[in-house]
């Protein structure tokens, strides 16, 4: 006897969906967001990032969790292209109770960073594609960032534009940290993807 068996995208979607409905995720992240508004710089510094190494277990449910030591980068989109590169020449992270980041040791300062060419798509309808190039500078100082407490980051450097000519910059701001403990179903871990 051969038996066949036919499933239809619809039967397959429907399957699939009781199955992994099932599916949980329990989250157990930090993140860090700037207290207050830096003041207004006169000139350009760089954007900054806290990356917590978020990890997922499975994307059929599992854990979602922040992985210490947590790594700092900065970033600055040169949108008029005339900026070559970043040194970095301090580095701090001070907590609450004056002490100071162990990861710290670690970074070899100063440390320069060139720029990368960065382009932008954009459709412009019946007159096609228009790209934007422009100009981006990263770093990254990892494990700089030990424990989940409310920290203050300086972070001291220049840039080097392609002339030559220098502009230094100082970051000074506090950071407090934000705890996520919750339990999500798997559609709406997917939902918010």
């Amino acid at each position: 006897m051969n038996l066949r068996t036919n499933l239809s995208a619809p039967s397959i979607l429907l399957v699939t969906t009781l199955l992994m409905s099932s599916c949980t995720f329990w989250h157990d992240t930090v993140s860090f967001g700037a207290a207050g508004k830096m003041p207004a710089a006169k000139t350009p510094v760089p954007k900054i990032e806290i990356d917590t190494n978020i990890s997922i277990t499975t994307l059929f449910g599992g854990f979602v969790k922040s992985n210490k030591p947590y790594d700092i980068q900065a970033y600055h989109m040169d949108g008029t292209s005339t900026f070559d590169s970043a040194e970095f020449t301090n580095v701090t992270v001070t907590y609450a109770d004056g002490s100071l980041d162990p990861g710290l040791a670690a970074l070899k300062l100063p440390m320069r960073s060139q720029h990368t060419i960065h382009e932008s798509y954009n459709s412009m309808g019946e007159d096609g594609i228009v790209v934007t190039r422009s100009r981006i500078i990263q770093a990254e100082f990892p494990g700089v960032i030990s424990r989940d407490e409310p920290f203050t980051l300086l972070l001291k450097g220049r840039f080097i534009k392609s002339n030559g000519s220098i502009i230094p910059f100082v970051i000074k701001e506090k950071y407090d940290p934000t705890r996520d403990k919750r339990t999500e179903s798997w559609a709406d871990f997917v939902s918010g993807c």
